[in-house]
């Protein structure tokens, strides 16, 4: 037996479910629900800002202070996106 893990979008949940479910040879299990272990200030961010806010706090200098070269810096941005 193979076990298949998906991320799928919460506006088409449903749609996936009923068409799963019509299947025979597919089972749907929901997952036991786990009780936080930590207090809800050290648990994971829960979405990319949270975590932004995160990292920016633990920073020792305030953002870009740590460029030494900004036009190195630039060329180096622009060469990893071209």
């Amino acid at each position: 037996m193979q076990q298949l893990i998906l991320n799928i979008e919460d506006s088409r949940y449903q749609v996936l479910l009923k068409f799963l479910s019509t299947l025979d040879y597919v089972r749907i299990v929901k997952p036991a629900q786990k009780a936080p272990t930590a207090s809800p200030n050290e648990q994971a961010p829960v979405n990319q800002l949270a975590l932004l806010k995160q990292v920016l706090q633990k920073q020792t200098k305030p953002l870009f202070q740590q460029i030494t070269d900004p036009a190195a810096w630039q060329k180096q941005q622009r060469d990893e996106w071209s």
